[in-house]
Parts: structure tokens; C-alpha cells; sequence
């Protein structure tokens, strides 16, 4: 283009004058007519102004719209409009247009990287370079890759790779609780072989992860202490082989408190106890089975009865109980054997029958218990009647019971080899029935008017005067008389009363 002209966008092409000065006053009216073409571009410039304003800033502004709605968009989703428009959509305007576009995908881009900075950020928090080191490697590489195609104003590049490592990310943080659980299952797993190492390697990784998590804290403080647990459960396990079964026990019971889930120890010490009861079984089972052979029956029941509580149904226990009860039934035999043996001796015939009941309660069919009872009965029956005799000899007064006095004397004496209390017995009946035989004189006194009568004598008749010989008893003497009351009076006849005597008349007048 030449000096001399102006460019093609300027709108009207304008031929430059000649400027010359003004000589005088009377040039002035061409000096003002020589002003005019540059007034007129003045014009035209402003109309143009005015068309830029009002055409071409509205246009502008409207195409500014959907790059701000792409900047505010998700990454993935900036990355898909800057990939390309929707159809029907109409291409921007070359120049300014252009210019926009690559802002918005500068924009575009630069957002992703801020959402992948900030996943970054949180992966690290969580040490992912310490459980997927490839895969973050490779959010790595994507990332560099996306720098070197920003640096280079390759916007579209840069956010596709930016994408890549963020969707990459993402995935990364999908996987962290269930990473988080596989690698605490793994340290409890280590605990459960006692390997201290891997499972303090493997807390410390989800400790990494999550720092507050109980689970693994709790697997960290086992697997530190691990090391001291093993060298207590090696001890206790030699003094179980060595039956020291307390120091055991002991040593069990504090890899408990270091590791109460500790699953070695705790079947330690079901097996240690196991062991201590069935020790403690085995010596009191022994202890009771002397003292059953010694005859100390309470001490052999009482240890029976623990060694019963440390083995509920055990079978020598049962046995061991069963013998106890025998023993103590023959104890209990014999002693109401001896008991009875004694009475008999003693002519306590009630306590030998008492005795020897009781024997055939326990066992009925213990025939010299039977035999016992029966000779027993018999003794206590007749020492019954005897004693009665000796004790009130005025029964014998009656007939009837001086009959039966006189044969229960011929039983006593057919007994062979009576003791010395049937003999006494037998002596004093013997004499109450001589007695009770032996007449006593009556001296009965009367008016010759009354007729007299003695019950179980006979008829006296009318006297002044009678004497008769009775036995002792009490009898009955009537007097009767017409015109009188009858007289009635007792006569008691004793053995030792000597002469009776006895008046009986009539004398109340009817």
C-alpha cells in the first residue's frame, strides 16, 4: 500500500490537498472551503463509532454468555464443549470470536487442573503413594503431560490429559475404604500368626490412611506389644509342659491384659484351667476315697460332694457315692444291730423293738432283724404284763386276774435262761399271787333280824356273830330286813390287815 492511501476497512478512500498558507485576508473565504472534506471525516468517523456500539458490542456480549457457562460447567463437561459445538450451532466470528474461544479453553482447562490439584491433595492426605503407587504415577504422568501442553497454549490437550488424571483420581478415592478395610483385615490376620512385623506394617498404612480409625489403632497397640506377648506366652507355655500350672496361669492372664484378644492366650488359659480342675478333681477324688477307707464318712462325703461340683456326673464320683451310701447303710445297720443287741441284753424290750424296726425299714430283708423283731415283741409283751403285776398287785385281788396273773407266770417260766429283770419279775408276781391267795379272817357282826348277803361269798343268813376266811379283794356285804332300808357297805380285805371286822344291820325304818 502506498504512502498515499488508506486501508481497505476505513471505509471510504479520501485523496489528500496540497496544503499553502494563506497570504492575505482575502484568501480566508478559500482557506474555510479548504477545512470542509476534513469535517466531513470527523462525520464519518463518529457514525462509524456509533455503528460499532449498536451492531457489533451486543453481538460480542451475547457470544461472551455461553463461554461463562462453560467456565462455570463441571471439568468433564468443559471438556466436552471445548471438544467441539452442538450441531446447528453457529461458528463464531472470525477474529475476536477466535480469540474468545481459546480463552475458554485456556479456561476450561485451567479449571480441571484446579479440581485435580485439589484431589491430589486429598490422595496424598490418604498416602496413596504408599498403596497404589502406579496408579498414582500415572495421574502423575497425565498431570505433566497436561502442563506441557498448557505451557505450549495447546488448551485442548491440556484439559483432556488434565481430565484423564482427574477421572483417574477419582477412582483413587472410590477405592480408599475399601483399601482401608483389606489392610486392616491384614494386620489382624498378621495378629493371628504373630507375625508383629506385617501387622505393624500394615496398621501403620491404615493408620496413614485414617489416622482416627479405632480399629487400627487398636491392631497398632497389639502389634507393639507383640513382641513381649510372644516372649510371655513362650513361658507359659514352658511351665504348662512342666505342669506348673499356676506360673502358667499367671503369665496367661498378663498377655491377656496386654491383648485381650489375644486368641492364643485365651485358649491358654481354658486349657490351663481345664488342667488345674481336673488336678484339683483328681486330689480331692483321692482325699474322699481315703477318708471312705479310713470311715471318716462326713470328710468322704464332703470331698465327694467338691470333686462332684469340679466334674458334675463324672462316673468314679458316682461310683465313689454309691459307696459312701452303702457304707453308711451297713455303719447304720450295725449300729442299730449293736443297739438292739444291747436292749436285749438289758431286757429293754421296748428299745429292741424300736431298734429292730428301724433296721427293717433300712433293708427288710435282714432276717435276724425280722427274727429280732418278732422275739422282741413276744419279751416286750410279757415284761408288759409282768411289770403291770408287780407294779399294782391289788389287781390280782380279782379272780379273773389272779387267772390270767397265774398264766402269764407259766410263760416267763418257760423261757430258757430269763435275765435277772424277768427273774425279779417272776419272783414278785409269784409272791402278789401267793398273797392274793392267802385268806385273811372276817369278823362280821349283825342284830339277828337283818339278813346278810356277801357278794361272791353267798348268803350269810340272820347272826349275831360270823366268821369266814377270804382272800384279799374288796367285797360287797348286804343287809336286808322288811320294813328297813337295805344296809350296804364295802369290805376291803388286804394280806396284811390281820382280823377284819365288819357290823351290818338295818336300822332305818321305811
Amino acid at each position: 500500500m502506498s504512502p498515499n492511501q488508506l486501508p481497505d476497512d476505513a471505509g471510504e478512500r479520501i485523496t489528500p490537498v496540497a496544503h499553502q498558507p494563506p497570504t492575505s485576508a482575502a484568501s480566508a473565504p478559500t482557506a474555510a472551503s479548504a477545512e470542509r472534506p476534513f469535517f466531513w471525516i470527523a462525520v464519518a468517523l463518529i457514525a462509524l463509532l456509533l455503528s460499532l456500539v449498536i451492531l457489533w458490542l451486543p453481538s460480542q456480549l451475547n457470544q461472551r454468555e455461553p463461554l461463562r457457562q462453560i467456565a462455570d460447567a463441571p471439568p468433564q463437561q468443559q471438556v466436552e464443549v471445548s471438544a467441539g459445538r452442538s450441531e446447528g450451532e453457529a461458528e463464531p466470528a472470525p477474529g475476536a470470536a477466535d480469540t474468545e474461544a481459546v480463552l475458554a479453553k485456556r479456561q476450561t482447562a485451567q479449571r480441571i487442573a484446579d479440581a485435580l490439584q485439589l484431589r491430589r491433595a486429598e490422595l496424598e492426605k490418604l498416602a496413596v503413594e504408599r498403596w497404589a503407587p502406579a496408579d498414582y504415577q500415572q495421574v502423575q504422568v497425565n498431570a505433566e503431560r497436561a502442563s506441557n501442553y498448557f505451557a505450549n497454549r495447546e488448551f485442548e490437550a491440556a484439559a483432556t490429559y488434565w481430565g484423564k488424571a482427574l477421572e483417574q483420581s477419582n477412582t483413587l478415592l472410590g477405592q480408599v475404604e475399601a483399601v482401608l478395610k483389606a489392610t486392616i483385615v491384614e494386620g489382624y490376620q498378621a495378629l493371628e500368626k504373630l507375625n508383629s512385623e506385617a501387622a505393624v506394617k500394615a496398621f501403620d498404612l491404615a493408620l496413614a490412611i485414617h489416622p482416627e480409625n479405632a480399629m487400627a489403632r487398636s491392631g497398632m497397640q497389639r502389634a507393639r506389644n507383640l513382641p513381649q506377648i510372644l516372649t510371655l506366652m513362650s513361658a507359659a507355655e514352658n511351665h504348662e509342659r512342666a505342669d506348673q500350672l499356676d506360673q502358667a496361669m499367671m503369665l496367661y492372664r498378663e498377655v491377656l491384659r496386654l491383648d485381650p484378644q489375644s486368641k492364643a492366650a485365651r485358649e491358654g488359659v481354658v486349657r490351663v484351667g481345664e488342667a488345674m480342675q481336673d488336678w484339683e478333681f483328681r486330689i480331692t477324688l483321692s482325699t474322699a476315697q481315703q477318708a471312705l477307707a479310713d470311715g471318716d464318712y462326713s470328710a468322704a462325703e464332703r470331698e465327694f460332694r467338691k470333686a462332684d461340683k469340679l466334674k458334675p456326673n463324672d462316673p468314679v464320683v458316682r461310683e465313689g457315692l454309691a459307696e459312701l451310701k452303702a457304707a453308711r447303710l451297713q455303719q447304720r445297720i450295725a449300729a442299730l444291730k449293736t443297739s438292739a443287741e444291747q436292749a436285749v441284753d438289758k431286757e429293754n424290750w421296748g428299745k429292741a423293738v424300736a431298734d429292730y424296726r428301724k433296721l427293717i425299714e433300712l433293708d427288710s430283708t435282714l432276717e435276724f432283724a425280722q427274727a429280732g423283731l418278732q422275739r422282741s415283741r413276744q419279751r416286750d409283751e410279757l415284761d408288759q404284763r409282768l411289770q403291770t403285776l408287780v407294779e399294782a398287785p391289788e389287781r390280782l385281788y380279782s379272780k379273773d386276774v389272779l387267772a390270767s396273773a397265774w398264766y402269764t407266770l407259766q410263760d416267763a417260766r418257760k423261757i430258757d435262761n430269763p435275765g435277772p429283770r424277768l427273774q425279779s419279775q417272776m419272783e414278785a408276781v409269784d409272791q402278789a399271787i401267793a398273797r392274793a391267795r392267802q385268806p385273811i379272817t372276817v369278823q362280821l357282826s349283825s342284830d339277828s333280824l337283818t339278813d346278810v348277803v356277801v357278794y361272791r361269798v353267798g348268803e350269810m343268813g340272820n347272826f349275831e356273830q360270823k366268821t369266814l376266811r377270804l382272800t384279799p379283794g374288796d367285797y360287797t356285804v348286804v343287809g336286808r330286813r322288811e320294813g328297813y332300808r337295805d344296809a350296804r357297805k364295802t369290805l376291803s380285805v388286804r394280806p396284811d390287815d390281820g382280823v377284819v371286822s365288819l357290823d351290818i344291820r338295818c336300822t332305818d325304818k321305811i
